[in-house]
């Protein structure tokens, strides 16, 4: 009678594990996937406030703020994906007081192969200007 029992449920194990295993895996594959763009708005939230930092001493400059939030994206988050930058400076002469922004966008990579496209990752980083290099910003 158990021998019949024992027949009968061999391979059980390999089917439940099979079904409880798919569940498991995509589980843990979505969360180091949402870790990911996680890790990547964090990113961006942080080359954003860099490149704001250096433009609230150095407003005049637009290609050395967008240089300085591009090395610390590729510091932080060495990501596949095409990294921009805007930077906007509120009035037409910088003055002292005027608002700098900031704009990091970039993407970041899938792990999971699903039929979605995850969204950029965009950061903004607004600051004041708080230097004006002597003899104003030339145009």
């Amino acid at each position: 009678m158990t021998r019949r029992r024992e027949r009968a449920e061999r391979g059980a194990a390999a089917v439940e594990f099979a079904l409880v295993g798919i569940i498991m895996v995509t589980l843990i594959a979505l969360t180091i996937q949402f870790a990911t763009l996680f890790w990547g708005y964090q990113a961006a939230s942080s080359a954003a406030r860099e490149a704001a930092r250096f433009g609230a001493v150095q407003p005049c400059d637009n290609a050395a703020i967008m240089s300085r939030g591009d090395q610390r994206v590729d510091e932080v988050a060495p990501v596949a994906g095409s990294t921009g930058f805007t930077s906007v400076v509120s009035g037409t002469p910088v003055q002292v007081g005027d608002e700098l922004t900031v704009r990091v966008t970039f993407t970041t990579f899938n792990i999971v192969p699903l039929p979605v496209t995850w969204p950029s990752i965009n950061k903004t980083a607004t600051t004041r200007i708080e230097n004006i290099p002597a003899g104003g910003c030339s145009p």
